[in-house]
């Protein structure tokens, strides 16, 4: 569950959310979560244990959205948090890169399963 948010002053507006694997399933704790405008605004928070984040207050305005987290391919995109948008929801699925991915390969010999590898060495 997301903390509550501080309450935000006029013209102030929040952005929060939950950082997730890319089935939505898991939680991802310890990602950096940046927001950035062209005025030169840039803030950064670290996801919680539960994968949330939240940014309590924000000027109305585009903003670019990035997230960080080893293992994990970057995220980016264009946000924008309006003025009459009050507070916005914002979850994330990050993806592991492909040259990241482990795939377990076995092969069926006699019958069984037998590990790629341990067939590779019996010269399968």
């Amino acid at each position: 569950m997301l903390a509550a948010l501080p309450l935000l002053a006029a013209g102030q507006f929040g952005l929060r959310g939950r950082i997730l694997d890319g089935q939505g399933v898991k939680q991802i704790p310890d990602a950096i979560v940046t927001v950035s405008n062209p005025s030169g605004f840039v803030s950064s928070v670290v996801t919680h244990r539960d994968g949330a984040f939240s940014f309590g207050s924000l000027p109305a305005g585009e903003y670019d959205f990035r997230v960080t987290v080893h293992g994990y391919a970057v995220y980016e995109r264009e946000v924008t948090v309006a003025e009459n948008g009050g507070l916005r929801e914002l979850d994330v699925r990050m993806i592991v890169p492909a040259d990241k991915q482990t795939v377990s390969v076995t092969e069926l010999a006699n019958g069984r399963l037998k590990p790629a590898l341990q067939a590779a060495k019996e010269g399968f």
